[in-house]
């Protein structure tokens, strides 16, 4: 929602652009807020109040329409290794997403927050932690999305390799390469800046499990998809739609 530099229109306005464009029944949100006022109508969300921190008021929020939701509950750490990273509070929400009264799947919605350098390996481990303590649970139905601020070459490797996710678009068949394209960026999901000849790059993804990416029906985003995202955000949607 690019809350954290510049933030180019009103939080009513973004959400109305969400809700006209996007149309979705569940979102992941980075660099995001909710707006003075309250959620709007017919929404509900999880979120922490006042962000990541004094300095960063804004954090992750999964929001819902017509669904309901709530905090998935599970045990982090059971090894209890002295060396156990969490993520970053306010970046990353692990939510469980009701049907009625059943828990149909579990959203780990993740920032890449960049702590000590100019990209997201800093907030990685604490990411992966979430969810390999999810999987563990022997939750089987798990979708993890957000903003990385890593390159696909850096992101896939780790999370299908060592958690079992799969990269939904990389299941895409024939997808017209990328002109240009950095450290294996197949869509254009972000612009690094305002200018006509900013940088542009893939750092937002979606992975499921394998059970969940047996029921996808479509997935799409970035620029092409969401043409005028650039007028509202330096981040274009990254969207799946699951039977």
């Amino acid at each position: 929602m690019k809350q954290a530099v510049a933030p180019k229109k009103p939080l009513p306005i973004l959400w109305d652009w969400i809700e006209s464009e996007i149309d979705p029944d569940v979102i992941v949100l980075t660099e995001a807020r909710i707006p003075k006022e309250g959620l709007p109508e017919g929404w509900n969300a999880i979120w922490t109040p006042g962000g990541i921190g004094p300095r960063r008021t804004w954090g992750t929020i999964i929001a819902a329409r017509n669904l309901n939701l709530r905090p998935a509950e599970f045990e982090r750490n059971s090894t209890k290794d002295s060396n156990y990273k969490s993520p970053q509070p306010g970046s990353v929400h692990t939510v469980d997403i009701l049907v009625g009264t059943e828990v149909w799947a579990t959203v780990v919605g993740a920032y890449g927050f960049m702590l000590d350098s100019k990209n997201g390996w800093d907030a990685l481990l604490g990411i992966a932690n979430e969810c390999i303590d999810l999987i563990d649970s022997g939750n089987d139905r798990v979708i993890l999305g957000g903003d990385f601020n890593l390159w696909p070459s850096d992101v896939l490797p780790i999370v299908e390799n060592n958690m079992g996710l799969v990269d939904l678009m990389g299941r895409i068949e024939g997808l017209p390469e990328l002109v240009g394209g950095v450290g294996g960026s197949r869509i254009w999901t972000h612009k690094n800046g305002n200018s006509p000849n900013a940088a542009r790059q893939e750092l937002d993804f979606i992975f499921v499990s394998e059970e969940l990416a047996d029921e996808v029906v479509s997935v799409g985003g970035g620029i092409d998809d969401f043409p005028d995202a650039w007028d509202m955000s330096d981040h274009a949607p990254v969207v799946v739609e699951i039977n």
